[in-house]
């Protein structure tokens, strides 16, 4: 009887113990989650002037006229707040594409239910859009509602290409069909003509699978050749750095993530040298993070011979990474801190830099001056 009595204890006991656990790890998952609705909440009350988020670009930059599309789960209010508060106030015109209505704001309604399953209908839904307007706009973009888009660079780097060459931007991963295929998740850039011969050639023309399916973005790459739409690399800057990142900065700026390297198509680099200067986008950017990436107090430059009008001063009241107090980039265009040494947690370190958090480059005066020719 002792033993029996015993043996049922040492069953009872771990499972009292695991249930324990899991109850502890559901009430700490619940309170962030409070605390993370309570702080962006917080944070929406804030109230931000149009001034703040003015940047001044290149007349000729400015006559680009840039469509986005955003890729909204139906009811995550959270990151459809943060996108409509930040980036996307800097596009030509938006809408949203989601399952669902988003109040107060244009949505194209995808009539099925919510699920990674509706992920392909929405990318045709958005691309149809794109293609019902296409005489109005040069460049559509279709991005993630945790996408992180810099429209800034975007327009300065879609400037040096016809809106007439069948060519979509974004970034190239290795991985699950031969040569590889544009990550959704890191936004892509359409031009006017590649919009016209997916649509015509692909959905309306049968040669593309619009069947359900919840890897869009490889559904995608599949059109893409079957259509003679194209993309080459050429999103990397002179380096050989990426502009276009289906990550957060920092699983590319810190060590530690190799397994990347099966996926990315043109390798991974750490520190300074993981990412352009002139990057465009970043995947996986939670609300708060994206809020903290709103640009402050910018003060265009005079323009000189050709070159676009370029922010003075810049500072990106973040949260977020590398924060050099002074940061200015050479001719060259590569990042010269004054003075530059990496301690052990591998944070990047000048005379006054310190790493935030997880997420961003975060300048507190950056004086560039040029961008990439």
């Amino acid at each position: 009887m002792e033993i029996r009595r015993l043996l049922r204890v040492s069953y009872v006991f771990p499972f009292v113990l695991l249930v324990s656990c899991s109850v502890g790890i559901y009430w700490n998952y619940s309170r962030k989650e409070a605390l993370y609705k309570a702080q962006h909440l917080r944070i929406l009350r804030t109230k931000v002037s149009g001034s703040e988020l003015e940047i001044s670009l290149q007349p000729s930059h400015r006559k680009l006229r840039i469509f986005c599309l955003i890729i909204h789960r139906a009811g995550n209010k959270a990151k459809g707040a943060a996108v409509l508060a930040t980036w996307v106030k800097r596009c030509d015109e938006y809408a949203f594409v989601s399952t669902r209505p988003y109040s107060g704001v244009p949505t194209i309604i995808v009539p099925k239910n919510e699920s990674r399953q509706t992920l392909w209908a929405k990318c045709q839904a958005a691309i149809r859009h794109a293609y019902s307007i296409r005489n109005d706009f040069d460049w559509f973009l279709k991005a993630d509602d945790d996408t992180y888009i810099i429209m800034e660079n975007l327009r300065y780097f879609l400037s040096n290409y016809s809106t007439q060459d069948p060519v979509v931007f974004g970034s190239l991963l290795d991985h699950v069909i031969p040569d590889g295929f544009l990550a959704g998740g890191a936004g892509l850039a359409f031009s006017r003509r590649a919009v016209q011969l997916v649509v015509e050639r692909g959905f309306d023309g049968k040669r593309c699978n619009t069947s359900d399916h919840e890897i869009e973005d490889v559904r995608l790459e599949e059109c893409f050749r079957k259509v003679d739409v194209h993309h080459d690399g050429k999103t990397l800057d002179d380096f050989g750095r990426g502009r276009f990142f289906a990550h957060r900065p920092m699983t590319h700026f810190t060590p530690g993530n190799e397994d990347l390297h099966g996926w990315l198509k043109y390798g991974l680099s750490h520190h300074i040298n993981c990412c352009s200067d002139s990057a465009i986008s970043f995947h996986y950017i939670t609300p708060v993070s994206m809020w903290s990436h709103i640009v402050k107090k910018v003060r265009p430059s005079r323009p000189t011979s050709g070159v676009p009008v370029q922010p003075e001063k810049v500072r990106l009241d973040s949260d977020l990474a590398i924060q050099p107090e002074k940061l200015r980039l050479d001719s060259d265009l590569a990042i010269q801190p004054e003075k530059l040494r990496l301690n052990s947690d591998l944070a990047i370190q000048s005379e006054k830099v310190r790493l935030d958090s997880d997420l961003a480059i975060q300048p507190e005066k950056v004086r560039p001056n040029s961008f990439d020719q």
